[in-house]
């Protein structure tokens, strides 16, 4: 699971520095091997019209409630800020750089790493001539402690630290030497956008304090907001930070702990609220909450939805104990 390319092992993969190799094979292939099982037609699933109650993209054999319970489900819309949404429609030479580097960008602002048990095969070009990333198994993200490590350079979570400085020293570091210009000026104009980000706003300050190895960051991963309505978390229900030996640990129900003493490695699952924003920055600039399974249903209040929460809560604790006691009724909140 963590960094060791072994023969079936999960390994980490930085999409803002991964590279293809695009270089040309040593050896000329006179036969022709490289493209000999190339088909001659494209394999496409048949397109499926959108969901008629919210208009999500559908893929085939998709049961029809998938995506909003059949219109049980009303989420608000996302204000993307003008300045991301140029660089997302804009013609301009920076906009179309953003739009053709997509993954890097998002990579090299996402507060995660990528995890998977890849295919070297298909990245080799010796062997298989076209470069395919392709992972076996599920592909997950993980977050990592803050740590000093000898010779490991500062990436993800840790650029956030130092984008008060006005230089970006850190950040400008990770450029690709064949287009440094064009990745610094899409860079900086993202840095601008994030800096209003609330899980931003919480670790900038960490680039300006002494002994790092003291301080604790602490990661909400089970944010309540009504995501009916629009609204933005607050920079104190996304993480806390703080000094060890102070009284600020446990401030969140369900959390994850970094720290300045390690590199230790900890995962954020696909149903926590906190997920796509930390994974997917550029879909969810401002921390706005992704999907997660307690997402209010129509018709149904917040505080039923905190009722229903706390029995779950209750069911889970009696299962613990042994108790039959089942603690309530949930069926009304299905």
């Amino acid at each position: 699971m963590l960094e060791d390319d072994e023969e079936g092992a999960d390994v980490e993969h930085n999409l803002d520095t991964d590279e293809q190799d695009n270089s040309e094979p040593d050896v000329l292939d006179p036969y022709d091997k490289v493209y000999a099982n190339v088909p001659l037609e494209s394999h496409m699933l048949p397109s499926v019209p959108n969901c008629e109650h919210c208009n999500a993209k559908k893929f085939e054999g998709e049961p029809p409630r998938f995506c909003c319970q059949g219109e049980k489900i009303h989420l608000s819309t996302h204000e993307t800020p003008p300045e991301l949404m140029r660089l997302w429609s804009s013609s301009d030479a920076d906009a179309r750089h953003f739009r053709a580097n997509i993954r890097y960008f998002n990579g090299h602002f996402s507060f995660t790493s990528l995890y998977c048990h890849l295919d070297r095969v298909t990245t080799n070009l010796q062997i298989y001539g076209v470069y395919m990333f392709r992972a076996h198994g599920q592909i997950y993200h993980n977050i990592r402690s803050f740590g000093k490590e000898e010779g490991v350079k500062k990436r993800h979570l840790e650029l956030y630290f130092y984008d008060d400085d006005p230089s970006l020293e850190h950040r400008m570091s990770k450029c690709r030497e064949q287009c440094a210009q064009k990745d610094k000026e899409v860079i900086e104009q993202l840095v601008s956008i994030f800096n209003r980000n609330p899980y931003s706003q919480q670790l900038r300050s960490m680039g300006h304090v002494e002994n790092l190895e003291d301080y604790r960051v602490e990661l909400n991963l089970d944010q309540r907001l009504d995501q009916r309505t629009y609204n933005v978390p607050l920079t104190l229900e996304v993480a806390a930070v703080w000094v060890e030996g102070s009284e600020h640990h446990g401030q969140f129900e369900h959390s994850v702990l970094l720290q300045g003493k390690d590199r230790s490695i900890h995962g954020i699952c696909s149903y926590n609220a906190c997920y796509d924003p930390l994974s997917y920055p550029l879909f969810f600039p401002m921390g706005e909450l992704g999907w997660h399974n307690c997402i209010p249903k129509v018709g149904v209040t917040m505080a039923q939805v905190e009722r229903a929460r706390a029995i779950c809560k209750r069911h889970a604790e009696n299962a613990e104990n042994g108790d039959d006691d089942d603690g309530g009724n949930l069926n009304s909140f299905q």
